[in-house]
């Protein structure tokens, strides 16, 4: 009677969280997307509990892998919404639902403590899952704004700006996104007295892109040796965008490859018990399998 309560009222709040959670996705909609939207809602509705653990998770010693998780929230762009302790917070909440749920299936079906086991480790990788997701959007995102942003960059300069101009009235004309939110970091970088091949470099270790790390070295390039920074800059543009066709058709050429595990594993499977499924009770129903 305990357990059936149990899950009664785990169900209940799975369905209120889940509506909550898609009328607050309703309201977003039509909002500008931010860095930040990328922390799902259960984030801000639990920060509290997140923070306070977060709190303890600073006096635990985690030689690499705070500073590891921290360098992935500052490539995700969640530098400002998210910290390396809280994110081992929101594990640690995870593999303790995980648990919880473990238990109420292993108590209600009577399942192997392996099965438990494997619940747990799912709440255990899954944030990593979400934040490398996240990361890899934001690279995706960088990837393809790039070609044109250097295209619209090499112009302004060949127009008469200095680069730094450029990048600024770049950054305030065109749409946000992720490398406009990188390029907005490097300007603040100028602006508190670095350097322009330091902020680069720096922009460039953070990020982690070899198209990006390719531009900066030739932009400071450029600066130490006193170049034209237009011929650099267009040429730097037509690499970028030559690239960007190169992968786009190694993906196409990698996508038969990738299409066959779904195929055999879902598709195929299907089609057979479709066609062979009623000729199979028909086979059963017409007597003729008691006849053999």
């Amino acid at each position: 009677m305990l357990l059936a309560i149990s899950l009664l009222l785990f169900a209940v709040v799975a369905f209120l969280v889940g509506r909550w959670y898609y009328r607050r996705s309703k309201l977003k909609a039509a909002m500008p997307k931010r860095a930040e939207d990328d922390v799902p809602e259960l984030f801000r509705a639990f920060r509290p509990l997140i923070r306070l653990l977060a709190g303890y998770n600073k006096l635990i010693p985690l030689p690499g892998i705070r500073e590891r998780y921290a360098h992935q929230i500052e490539r995700a762009g969640l530098k400002f919404e998210l910290t390396a302790d809280e994110f081992i917070a929101i594990k640690e909440i995870a593999v303790l639902v995980m648990a919880v749920i473990a238990l109420l299936i292993q108590a209600a079906l009577g399942q192997s403590w392996l099965i438990v086991l494997a619940i747990v480790f799912i709440g255990m990788v899954f944030p990593d899952l979400l934040l490398s997701g996240a990361v890899k959007k934001q690279e995706h995102a960088c990837l393809r704004a790039l070609p044109g942003f250097l295209d619209l960059l090499a112009l302004s300069v060949e127009a008469g700006m200095g680069f730094d101009s450029a990048v600024r009235k770049l950054t305030e004309v065109l749409e946000s996104g992720p490398l406009i939110w990188w390029f907005q970091a490097y300007l603040r970088s100028m602006n508190v007295g670095k350097p322009r091949t330091e902020a680069l470099r720096e922009m460039a270790r953070k990020l982690d892109l070899p198209d990006l790390t390719t531009f900066t070295n030739a932009v400071v390039q450029a600066t130490s040796t006193g170049a034209s920074m237009g011929p650099v800059l267009k040429t730097e543009a037509a690499e970028m965008l030559f690239r960007r066709f190169e992968r786009a058709e190694k993906a196409a050429h990698e996508l038969p490859v990738k299409i066959l595990f779904p195929l055999f594993v879902f598709v195929f499977p299907a089609t057979f018990m479709m066609i062979l499924g009623p000729m199979y009770f028909q086979f059963v129903t017409s007597g003729t399998a008691g006849a053999l």
